[in-house]
């Protein structure tokens, strides 16, 4: 293998994959292959009990179910070689899978489609449900956002389904059954245009045929990108296959059920689900990605993805749950300061100190000219400290126009203002600048315009810092 593809590969494989946008053309000639998925899940049938009585671990059990032709390929090659030098990928990538590797394996196997594709997750995001890509494609499954809600994947304030394993997980599995229905029955093709677009893998197809080219996958002429994506597949397909061949010991994780969907019978905050199914808010956090608040959606969807083990106990206690006692009295206000600054991506720890202390509402204070931050503070009732804590500030400098969080004692604020108050706050979001980001790139990612981003954050110029944080109006209300 040379130098240069050898650094290639080392490069691709810490990217996650990026699924591409549909075109209006592409939407169109898949019009007609729509109905495949209701024939894949027509003819869907366990072999649970098949597969669990010959095969105790997952990857034993995924490699015995395997049905695409390895190619003796240069790309797939090359791709195998690093696989067997980096061991620890793998372990990696299946303490990270472990939760939900017999649920995907479960929904390929009852579709009867090739078992490959559970290692999609790991060309695509490393089967890390928080994976955003530079061209914003998100989840296990790497769904654009208007791919996603193409694909059913309901995205609002409190809900993204891109990053919900389960919901992520069909959505992908639809997309596929429809490109190979599309490629006429050709997996190579089919996962190749989950990458490029059905689109460009047709092009290149028509482009073949016209010069009387063999038209599969391996002839194509393609991005590289895309030339690298199906190699990578087949190659972790190669060594976990064969991995006693290649000297691989694969980590051992069980061939059964881990975890279940449950119906939470309405909205409820996470911490309180976890505290009745008596285990840790991070843990249940990790589970449902998808939930950005903290708290599930009050429009739905009503489910938690939670260990088998506390399953039925828990929804039986969620369902008999009164209203009152399924949120929080501060669950809006820890979302919003908190949850929003890490953009509900990150696993961060439980910001409720569950003391007894008085009610606080969170109010977006925004600053005048004359204002300072003691002012501020002691116009609601806070110290300059929590006030600069909250908003992140190095500084005690403020400006005019700009927007800060106040966790803001209710016997400070009147019963209208404080009404007033959280219906400003739930429609505002806070959004930290990351490594990348560009006022026109932030913009898109909201469905915003660049103006209405300066003006809300008083930005005279284009420049953003890695950490700065920006406030967004989710419903585009301008200032």
């Amino acid at each position: 293998m040379n130098i240069k593809l050898h650094l290639a590969l080392l490069g691709a494989l810490l990217l996650t994959g990026c699924q591409a946008l549909q075109t209006d053309s592409d939407k169109n000639k898949l019009g007609s292959t729509v109905n495949v998925m209701s024939n894949y899940r027509s003819h869907a049938t366990s072999a649970l009990d098949r597969s669990e009585s010959s095969h105790p671990y997952m990857w034993d059990r995924i490699a015995d179910e395997m049905q695409l032709t390895i190619p003796n390929d240069p790309d797939v090659i090359a791709y195998r070689d690093w696989y067997i030098q980096h061991p620890k990928y793998l372990r990696t990538v299946t303490e990270r899978a472990a939760p939900f590797l017999h649920l995907i394996t479960e929904e390929i196997d009852k579709r009867q489609m090739p078992m490959e594709l559970v290692l999609l997750p790991i060309v695509e995001s490393a089967y890390n449900p928080n994976a955003r890509s530079h061209g914003n494609a998100v989840g296990l499954w790497q769904f654009l956002s208007a791919s996603g809600r193409r694909y059913g994947l309901k995205q609002d304030y409190w809900y993204d389904g891109r990053r919900d394993v389960v919901a992520s997980t069909q959505a992908a599995l639809d997309y596929l059954a429809q490109l190979n229905a599309y490629f006429e029955g050709d997996w190579m093709n089919a996962v190749a245009a989950y990458n490029a677009g059905e689109g460009r893998i047709q092009d290149a197809i028509d482009a073949n045929r016209a010069r009387g080219k063999a038209t599969d996958f391996f002839s194509l002429q393609l991005p590289r990108q895309t030339m690298e994506y199906v190699p990578r597949m087949l190659a972790l397909a190669d060594v976990i296959k064969n991995a006693k061949k290649y000297g691989i010991d694969l980590p051992k994780t069980p061939n059964r059920a881990s975890v279940r969907l449950i119906d939470t019978h309405g909205q409820v905050d996470l911490r309180t689900a976890a505290e009745q199914a008596n285990m840790s808010f991070p843990a249940l956090k990790r589970l449902n990605p998808g939930l950005s608040r903290n708290t599930t959606s009050p429009k739905g969807p009503d489910h938690l993805l939670v260990p088998i083990g506390v399953a039925d106990e828990l929804e039986l206690a969620l369902a008999d749950m009164a209203p009152q006692k399924r949120l929080r009295d501060d669950s809006e206000r820890v979302a919003i300061a908190s949850n929003d600054v890490t953009d509900g991506n990150d696993d961060t720890a439980d910001t409720n100190n569950d003391s007894k202390s008085s009610a606080t509402i969170g109010i977006h204070h925004k600053v005048k000219r004359g204002d300072t931050l003691g002012t501020v503070a002691r116009s609601y009732g806070v110290s300059e400290k929590q006030l600069a804590q909250w908003n992140r500030l190095d500084k005690n400098k403020i400006k005019p126009g700009q927007v800060l969080l106040v966790n803001a004692p209710v016997s400070k604020v009147s019963g209208k203002t404080a009404k007033q108050s959280v219906a400003k706050a739930a429609k505002l979001k806070r959004y930290e600048v990351r490594r990348g980001d560009s006022l026109s790139s932030i913009a898109e990612k909201f469905q915003i315009t660049v103006n209405e981003l300066m003006r809300w954050n008083s930005l005279g110029h284009n420049h953003l810092k890695p950490g700065q944080t920006l406030t967004v109006r989710l419903d585009n209300s301008g200032a």
